[in-house]
């Protein structure tokens, strides 16, 4: 093997290419269900909600005068979305040392060009950072109907959608999938009913975790899915072949929904890499959530308090010399109808 000094990254004289990290975020969820983005000029964000009800109209004589009928009522929901501040102080001597990607013994680049290659490689990652943030917010919604959030100078706080608690389920015991007697088929066609009486939603995908899917395609309700070509004219198909990707796979087809297996990780507060979905992990949605991805205010004079995805800055401390680059954001996934989306915990 070629002897490599600590200031090299690499084993060859000459590099090839840059090898980029894998571990980039994914954002189905985001993109899925909180695919719309709105911009809040204050700290908060709203939403206006109109309260349905299955009402039908009123049987009366032609003679006799008309009955009087509410209007439906509208409700506001107030959010105020939680705030990140990305601080980061680069190591000074990387832009006179070789940059990532250019070429070994002498790459031709300038310690200024390096300089401000590593700062947008900095923020790169720092945008990365707040997507999956935002990644993770939008699961515990779909999950639990709330997002619980604290940090420094941030007191721990739980925001509340508003979701039915009979929309968070955790099955114990004999009810659990895997034991005796339960069909998570049953399951899954109970609970999508009960989200179309709550709501009036139709759910269309449903995603589950590899140990939950496991157990889903062991029913003997789905097995003819699997087993039996002749039901695939009927749209219930469903792969049980090894199959793992970044974030959701589509496994196939079950009665109206899509069935998902979803994979992915972050790194907790506590640096211990978690699970995004937790193991025996299924959610129900659909687009009828209306899920609204809402920034509120960027709470700095020199953004004139403008509302903002993404607000970088940098500046230089004098001595000792420092750069230092920052990435402000309060964003927040809004679930526009609480109750079209289910949480439950199989196992």
């Amino acid at each position: 093997m070629a002897d490599i000094t600590p200031n090299i990254a690499f084993s060859t004289a000459d590099l090839i290419e840059v090898v980029p990290t894998l571990l980039s975020p994914q954002t189905f969820f985001l993109d899925r269900y909180f695919p719309n983005i709105r911009m809040s000029d204050t700290e908060f964000v709203a939403i206006d909600v109109i309260i349905g009800k299955r009402r039908m109209s009123p049987f009366v004589s032609p003679l006799v005068e008309g009955k009087l009928v509410e209007s439906l009522r509208t409700q506001t929901n107030l959010f105020k979305p939680p705030y990140i501040k990305d601080k980061r102080a680069p190591d000074l001597r990387r832009p006179i040392n070789r940059a990532v990607g250019e070429r070994l013994m002498g790459g031709g680049l300038s310690a200024q060009d390096r300089a401000m290659a590593n700062i947008q490689f900095e923020m790169e990652d720092q945008v990365q950072m707040i997507q999956r943030r935002m990644e993770w917010m939008a699961v515990q919604e779909l999950r639990l109907g709330t997002v619980t959030v604290s940090g420094d100078g941030f007191p721990t706080t739980t925001i509340e959608f508003g979701r039915d608690a009979a929309n968070t389920i955790v099955l114990t015991g004999g009810a659990r999938w895997g034991q005796a007697g339960v069909s998570p088929a049953a399951n899954l066609l109970t609970w999508i009913t009960q989200i179309l009486k709550s709501s009036g939603a139709q759910i269309t995908d449903v995603i589950m975790t590899p140990d939950a899917f496991d157990l889903f395609i062991q029913d003997v309700r789905v097995q003819p899915a699997i087993l039996y070509p002749v039901w695939n004219p009927y749209d219930n198909r469903l792969n049980p072949g090894a199959q793992a990707v970044k974030g959701a796979l589509l496994k196939g087809n079950w009665g109206q929904v899509q069935i998902f297996v979803y994979n992915d990780w972050y790194v907790d507060d506590n640096n211990v890499e978690q699970p995004m979905l937790p193991a025996g992990t299924v959610i129900l949605a659909g687009p009828d959530i209306m899920g609204v991805r809402a920034f509120g205010m960027i709470i700095d004079p020199e953004f004139n308090y403008a509302s903002m995805e993404y607000a970088p800055k940098t500046w230089v401390t004098q001595d000792p010399a420092q750069r230092l680059i920052m990435m402000q954001s309060a964003p927040l996934p809004i679930l526009g109808r609480p109750n079209a989306s289910l949480g439950a915990t199989v196992l």
